[in-house]
């Protein structure tokens, strides 16, 4: 999976758009680290705010972040469709501590969605949630690229999750069935799975 992850690399003109990005916002070094969230609701079907992480507000991310050894005091970007309740988007919108609303610059469709991504990927602690597969990857992709331990990368507040956490290094040798982890398919016989191998 490494490697898989290691050889995603998007193409020369994100890059370029995303390096500007973080020099425009003072973020290109490593005396300037900052942290990122991405806010998602899923049309309303995600789950629980704060166990699921779909649309936590403000407070609930610190606290993610101060518990993974991130700062508060470090920026903050948040990557986001707009579909949150608008009490969580206010309380990024109106935060006192540095916050960056995600990417502003001129882009289209699945170039913003990309953009997002990258920025998310290069941050020091990231907040995801478990049911989007693009947070999954974000994750992959920190461990593959950049050496980032799992732990910085919180995709859900379940126990379940935090288990598998201090288990795994790679997300994806595990399939999700109803949002709950799975065994992958090297640790199940085929007589007791009953459900395929991805």
């Amino acid at each position: 999976y490494g490697k898989y992850f290691r050889g995603l690399i998007p193409r020369q003109v994100y890059l370029d758009k995303v390096h500007a990005f973080l020099k425009e916002n003072e973020l290109l070094h490593d005396r300037n680290p900052y942290n990122a969230v991405h806010l998602r609701s899923f049309e309303g079907k995600c789950g629980h705010n704060d166990l699921d992480l779909c649309c936590p507000k403000l407070t609930h991310t610190q606290e993610i972040l101060i518990e993974r050894g991130g700062s508060i005091m470090d920026p903050l970007f948040v990557a986001n469709d707009g579909q949150c309740a608008q009490d969580v988007l206010r309380s990024y919108d109106n935060a006192t501590d540095p916050v960056i609303m995600g990417y502003d610059q001129p882009c289209d469709g699945t170039e913003c969605a990309v953009l997002d991504f990258e920025l998310c990927v290069r941050s020091e602690v990231f907040v995801g949630n478990l049911k989007s597969s693009g947070d999954m990857n974000i994750r992959e992709w920190r461990m593959a690229r950049y050496g980032i331990v799992g732990w910085k990368s919180v995709l859900s507040r379940q126990a379940e999750a935090f288990e598998v956490e201090k288990r795994s290094e790679f997300m994806t040798r595990y399939i999700v069935g109803h949002w709950r982890f799975r065994p992958d398919c090297d640790t199940i016989g085929p007589q007791k799975r009953g459900k395929p191998c991805v």
